[in-house]
């Protein structure tokens, strides 16, 4: 478990970076106000099948395109989110599935190389899963701030996960499963992601319908299509089935989903809160930028063990 400073710190800003499959976003988060600075937010598509060395540049240049809207000396450290699997501590990419011609390689060790002769050259670079920096920054700055523990579900083309008590990323005790992924669960024939993601709303639909839409088009439709809203019902029943014995033994204040599926809140959160009462369940205030805010408190790490 790693511990994170709650504070004020004694830097005003953090530099924060959130890798996707298609996309690097990096951003200047404010430390005091607990606020990204949108002057400071950029967005550059990365293509996950590149080499190494414009992977590794498009990361590099990501962060000094934020970072140049305010004074370096004032920012405390980078925090970065990358999927796994990731060797987090070490900063060593294992995945294979994706950014292939990274795996093995030490980012952390890259990203200075590449920073050699800039502002943030040496200056200390922490990397955590995006998932937990989804929830961290739900805790810190977001929809679960105020609560003591707090599980956060990111809905997307897969399930995310991260479990947070007293400030902490935490991946194993009671109720967390090993690395805090509820993803690979056994649920019913399958694994728990099968049955709890987009494309499971999109084929629930289709069951009913013959229609291949997506869940954003299903959501759409829910106002006068019995089947989109039955789609969503359909996910929100299985969530809460996979959810129920972990939040009895994890036993949180509130479980905080966020990914592009729970834009669709409204069609599926009361039978999260329903079935998971007294756990106040809630839609993510920042969506997005959740993680960019969980990597600026993991900046500021303070201890690890």
């Amino acid at each position: 478990m790693r511990e994170y400073m709650t504070s004020d710190p004694p830097f005003r800003f953090a530099l924060t970076l959130d890798v996707g499959g298609s996309h690097i976003t990096a951003a200047v988060v404010d430390l005091t106000s607990r606020a990204l600075l949108p002057a400071t937010l950029t967005r550059r598509s990365i293509d996950e099948q590149a080499n190494r060395e414009a992977i590794i540049s498009g990361l590099a240049h990501a962060a000094l395109d934020a970072a140049r809207v305010e004074p370096y000396a004032v920012i405390a450290g980078i925090g970065m989110a990358m999927p796994a699997p990731f060797d987090y501590v070490a900063g060593v990419s294992l995945m294979q599935h994706k950014f292939h011609a990274l795996y093995e390689r030490n980012i952390l060790h890259d990203l200075q190389e590449a920073w050699v002769g800039t502002p943030l050259a040496g200056m200390p670079v922490r990397i955590a899963n995006d998932a937990d920096l989804f929830a961290l920054g739900e805790w810190w700055a977001g929809a679960a701030r105020g609560c003591s523990s707090v599980i956060g579900l990111t809905l997307g083309t897969g399930m995310g996960s991260g479990f947070i008590r007293d400030g902490r990323i935490v991946t194993e005790g009671d109720g967390v499963p090993a690395q805090g992924e509820l993803w690979s669960l056994p649920y019913l024939n399958g694994l728990a992601e099968e049955y709890a993601n987009g494309q499971a709303v999109t084929r629930a639909y289709h069951v009913r319908t013959g229609a291949t839409l997506t869940p954003k088009e299903i959501s759409e439709r829910a106002a006068y299509d019995d089947a989109a809203r039955d789609a969503f019902t359909e996910l929100g029943e299985h969530l809460m089935h996979i959810l129920l014995p972990v939040v009895k033994c994890f036993a949180p204040d509130c479980l905080v989903v966020g990914g592009n599926v729970a834009r669709s809140w409204a069609l599926f959160g009361h039978l999260l809160q329903g079935g998971l009462n007294p756990v106040r369940c809630v839609q993510s205030m920042n969506f997005e930028e959740a993680a960019l805010l969980g990597a600026a408190i993991l900046s500021t790490e303070s201890s690890a063990s």
